[in-house]
């Protein structure tokens, strides 16, 4: 389909080359507008010929074709996407998955790297003791909050006091 319309340009173009070159060595002045109009007509009918044997149905057959191939060709294309997804979701849960089994053996080598004082009964380093010494901390940092007032005034009344 686009060969023939490749060879219909290029013949189209030698065509209109040659044209000019019998108009511009016209043998008279009084000829070339009958000369104009020959090759107009000529090179529109060369134009036409291959849109037409194409819309008649000789590249109808061929552009059917090139369209089920384009769309067998976008089908492959679709179900090589979904399995790269497929693929790609698989890999990020495992990455996921072993990135939390480290840093839980991570977490889990840190509380068994404490010392035996600071364990509770539980041995996850948490006591009463020193939960009710961190807060005793953190009530003794907060200081005491001074109010803010807004004014707000309004055009043609007088503030109050």
């Amino acid at each position: 389909m686009q060969n023939s319309f490749f060879q219909a340009i290029c013949r189209m173009g030698i065509f209109m080359i040659c044209a000019q070159a019998v108009i511009h060595f016209r043998p008279k002045g009084t000829y070339e507008k009958y000369l104009k109009l020959l090759v107009s007509v000529m090179v529109l009918t060369q134009l036409f010929l291959p849109i037409g044997n194409f819309l008649m149905g000789k590249g109808g057959e061929d552009a059917a074709q090139a369209l089920e191939q384009f769309r067998q060709d976008l089908e492959r294309s679709m179900a090589e996407a979904e399995a790269s997804a497929a693929a790609a979701d698989a890999l990020l849960e495992k990455m996921t998955l072993e990135e939390v089994r480290g840093l839980l053996e991570s977490q889990e080598s840190q509380a068994g790297d404490l010392p035996e004082d600071s364990r509770d009964a539980d041995g996850d380093g948490d006591s009463e003791g020193e939960g009710a010494q961190e807060e005793g901390a953190q009530e003794s940092e907060i200081d005491e909050v001074e109010p803010i007032v807004i004014e707000v005034t309004i055009p043609g009344q007088e503030p109050e006091d």
